[in-house]
């Protein structure tokens, strides 16, 4: 990692906290704790920031956390010093016209005070402090309050405690944050008109070993995973029909043109809705495989433009329901276990690959069979990363 990014990083928590004390461990006033806490990551994240282990993202995300720390710092300063000159002219203005005061002082002093207070507002829901809690932000983790809290909080983590990693092994090593590797897009039949997609942008996985050995493969081999998906509904304006511009009915394959294509960046193409989703999955590691089972949970649509929806006829409730709900039916096959020895696992490296075919309950979509796509998971976390000692054989 540049040096420079590291050092940017330290003269940002020195802007905003004060001068780093490596004997107390503290800058400022303010504890590592404290602050890890404030800029919503882990400590052991904070270490590898400070000591300059990070990665660039690692890095930029974080700067630009403490800059908004500092922005909303300078705002609510901005809005105090606000009040307190609206107070001194009302002072004034009462000391000087003892008698009646203009109707359009109140107004104007009124004005001045709920401008600022809407400032802060806008700021607060788009850019405020994750520690105040009070603003739920759609692109969080719903189950973040529990899996992500500092170490040094009060709370009892869903993951295995340190000292039970070995008795948990492999599936210790697994445990923690992942994410989508790769969106991936599949047509949605079912609708009046061809041009309909499903664009399945991103998911936040929280992945945690299961303490109830049910299936009889093994203690440590089992994990749950909390997934939270962000997706979209988008149409194309010309109705192209998905064969044979996008889809080879011989080989069963989609084509080049298909895979290269960016919705956001063809004007063809004109977001409908997005989807949010609900699932909690249940990881089998073998020694050779992996095997995932998804439940649904729920979903709801957002961001819905009515306007369009109306123009190309789109029952949006009746995808929710009926289309896009029978994909929890979809066949995927077991993923290559390329992680046999645990210790291999490597933050935003590893990634559990599943083969998938995409059907609509036990009909084929009219092609003689269903349309192929890659779901895989990327490791961005890792809650324990010391050795493991159980074997691929074990």
């Amino acid at each position: 990692m540049e040096d420079s990014l590291k050092d940017i990083f330290i003269s940002k928590l020195e802007e905003k906290y004060g001068n780093w004390n490596k004997i107390t461990s503290k800058f400022g006033t303010a504890s590592f704790g404290v602050i890890s806490k404030e800029l919503s990551i882990s400590s052991s994240q904070f270490s590898k920031l400070i000591s300059g282990t990070a990665t660039e993202g690692m890095y930029q995300r974080s700067i630009e956390n403490i800059d908004r720390l500092i922005q909303g710092e300078s705002i609510r300063k901005e809005l105090e010093q606000v009040i307190l000159e609206k107070e001194a002219l009302q002072k004034e203005l009462q000391d000087s016209r003892p008698k009646k005061t203009p109707v359009w002082v109140p107004l104007v002093i009124g004005f001045i005070v709920m401008l600022s207070l809407g400032i802060l507002a806008n700021y607060l829901i788009h850019n405020g402090s994750s520690s105040s809690g009070q603003v739920q932000d759609l692109s969080i983790h719903p189950l973040a309050p529990f899996f992500d809290l500092d170490y040094n909080t009060n709370s009892n983590s869903p993951y295995v405690d340190p000292i039970e990693a070995q008795e948990y092994c492999p599936c210790s090593a697994y445990e923690g944050v992942w994410s989508l590797a790769k969106p991936y897009k599949l047509p949605i039949p079912g609708n009046r008109k061809p041009g309909l997609y499903y664009l399945a942008k991103s998911a936040d996985v929280r992945m945690k070993c299961s303490h109830f050995d049910t299936l009889n493969i093994g203690k440590g081999r089992v994990l749950m995973a909390y997934e939270y998906l962000v997706n979209e509904i988008w149409i194309d304006t010309r109705f192209n029909p998905i064969s044979p511009t996008y889809f080879d009915m011989e080989k069963k394959e989609f084509t080049p043109k298909f895979d290269s294509l960016n919705f956001e960046r063809n004007p063809n193409f004109k977001k409908v809705a997005t989807i949010y989703s609900f699932f909690v999955d249940k990881f089998e590691i073998r020694e050779g495989l992996i095997y995932r089972k998804g439940e649904h949970n729920g979903r709801y649509a957002s961001e819905i433009n009515e306007e369009l929806a109306d123009k190309y006829e789109i029952d949006i409730k009746y995808l929710l329901e009926y289309v896009i709900g029978d994909m929890t039916t979809t066949h995927c096959d077991p993923a290559i276990n390329i992680f046999c020895d645990p210790n291999s696992l490597r933050e935003k490296e590893s990634i559990m690959n599943f083969s998938c075919i995409y059907t609509i309950g036990s009909e084929n979509l009219g092609i003689g069979g269903g349309y192929p796509y890659q779901k895989g998971y990327r490791l961005e976390r890792q809650n324990y990363m010391d050795n493991l000692t159980c074997k691929c054989d074990d």
